[in-house]
């Protein structure tokens, strides 16, 4: 009787112990922009840019995670807004774009107000949407949400994550208004 006791006591501090682990995946994601923003930014005009800290205005418990429909959380090792943060510095230094600190007269700041993750039989869709401003000299030059959704099949999901916030990047640079207010053309 008292093995009993000890094998279901011992078996219940190990589900305790354990829950946290299958709360949701864990993912390492170490993502860098190699894509191309396919535009110049070396004769941008009102530079230096500064790129200030990314928010996440997500109803979400955890920062690190990532809604994912009908499961669990995936988790993050970063802040998905600070991982945004990176993406759009990365992608201004491939742009040839004059950066600088804080207190710039061009600033871009965003706001990250959506990620999640769906899986399907069609695959894994990874959405994520976040607000951009820039502001020029203290007053708000630009404004927009830029949306990304990439839909991938047998792929790892750190990649279809990577390949999201490439869209997601690459959308910024397709936006002519955006463009325009750096004196691109």
């Amino acid at each position: 009787m008292k093995s009993r006791h000890f094998i279901t006591l011992a078996l219940s501090g190990l589900l305790l112990t354990s829950q946290p682990l299958l709360a949701g995946d864990k993912i390492e994601l170490d993502y860098h922009y190699t894509d191309d923003t396919g535009v110049s930014l070396s004769s941008m005009m009102g530079g230096p840019l500064s790129i200030s800290s990314f928010t996440d205005q997500r109803a979400i418990g955890n920062k690190h995670d990532i809604n994912r429909a009908e499961q669990d959380a995936v988790t993050l090792s970063q802040p998905p807004a600070a991982i945004i943060q990176q993406a759009f510095h990365e992608a201004f230094v491939s742009a040839d774009a004059q950066l600088g600190e804080a207190e710039t007269p061009l600033t871009l700041s965003g706001k990250l107000l959506e990620m999640e993750i769906v899986e399907s039989d069609s695959g894994t869709e990874v959405l994520i949407r976040c607000e951009l401003t820039l502001n020029n000299q203290g007053r708000n030059a630009w404004q927009s949400v830029v949306f990304s959704r990439v839909n991938a099949d047998n792929q790892a999901l750190s990649a279809t994550i990577a390949q999201g916030l490439d869209r997601l990047v690459n959308e910024l640079f397709l936006d002519d208004y955006f463009l325009m207010e750096l004196g691109i053309f």
